[in-house]
């Protein structure tokens, strides 16, 4: 596939993620009472990093920008720092690993929400705990991907600075970094996913099987309070499914976009398979395909931010509706003075 069409991909991609996840990080902060619950801070982390992800693609070397559209510094050290943190791609690859472990500190949080229900009200609104599971994310993706850093170099080359990957025969030493990186980044991960979401299945099937119909409790024992309770019980156990689906449905894009992708750049670094080949630019538009759809899935999994959503771009609209027509009539009220003089 050829590098321009690729570009191109991308670009379309990073456009309409950029424009889908602010619309996101608005819905919250317009409601920031969400934000006292982990999942909530979890999507917004989502966002955030979808968000960064598709400006890495717009402005950074390798992407939608050429390998060479920038120039290194001519400084030993700052184009050394220049290789290994921008040229590198590090940092658009951190980032998926981070959106990787936010998806597993959400899916933790979806586990011990229906599996552990008394325990999760005790430790769901510790500040400390959404702290911790907002920021060892963003850790481990700065962590897992120091290898982009570490098989970077610069040299000069007829007095000027170029970037260039740093050349390794196949050695034990590379076979290690090349399968703990892909475990580490996505095959863990996702095996931790899959399972988690098993139980809590399970979990939720089995408690369905218990939940009565809302007029049940009146019609026995003749109790409105009974039926105020069983109502209370049921819209909890529906609001529960509804969280859970949405951060279901946004691990699992996660892991369908993403394991492709590293699986054959882990065969990449074994020398098994070549990149630039036209299925790995496939897996990458795959890859970054995900920034974009998480804000379908919220709209498609939950009414809730569905409607939010559409009262957000409703609100929106009706305003520049307002100013058009303000401006119409400015500029008839005008026209009408200079015609009567």
């Amino acid at each position: 596939m050829a590098q321009a069409v690729v570009a191109v991909f991308l670009a379309i991609i990073a456009i309409f993620a950029l424009l889908g996840n602010i619309l996101v990080v608005i819905l919250f902060i317009k409601n920031r009472q969400w934000l006292k619950k982990a999942h909530s801070c979890l999507l917004l982390g989502l966002a955030t990093q979808d968000i960064l992800t598709a400006i890495g693609l717009l402005v950074l070397p390798g992407f939608v920008q050429t390998a060479d559209a920038y120039d290194p510094p001519q400084d030993s050290s700052l184009s050394q720092l220049f290789c290994s943190v921008v040229w590198s791609r590090y940092i658009p690859f951190a980032l998926a690993i981070s959106l990787v472990y936010t998806c597993l500190m959400l899916t933790v949080d979806r586990w011990w929400a229906v599996l552990r229900p008394m325990s999760y009200r005790r430790i769901s609104n510790s500040t400390k705990v959404v702290a911790a599971m907002v920021i060892i994310p963003w850790i481990a993706g700065l962590g897992l991907e120091v290898s982009a850093i570490i098989n970077v170099h610069s040299m000069e080359v007829n007095g000027t600075f170029v970037c260039s990957w740093t050349q390794d025969e196949r050695s034990p030493r590379k076979t290690a970094v090349a399968l703990v990186t892909f475990f580490g980044m996505i095959l863990v991960p996702a095996i931790l996913i899959t399972i988690a979401y098993a139980m809590i299945v399970v979990k939720l099937r089995e408690s369905s099987t218990k939940v009565r119909p809302i007029g049940s409790d009146l019609n026995r024992q003749g109790s409105p309070g009974r039926a105020h309770d069983t109502k209370r019980n049921n819209d909890s156990f529906s609001h529960l499914k509804k969280l859970t689906r949405v951060a279901c449905a946004a691990s699992t894009t996660v892991i369908v976009c993403w394991l492709p992708d590293q699986l054959y750049y882990c065969l990449f670094q074994l020398d098994e398979v070549e990149i630039g080949t036209p299925l790995h630019d496939a897996l990458v538009i795959l890859a970054f395909m995900n920034t974009m759809l998480n804000p379908v899935i919220y709209s498609f999994s939950n009414k809730q931010y569905r409607d939010e959503f559409k009262a957000i771009l409703c609100c929106k609209f009706r305003r520049a509706v307002r100013r058009r027509q303000f401006e119409e009539t400015i500029a008839q009220h005008l026209e009408e003075r200079s015609a009567e003089s």
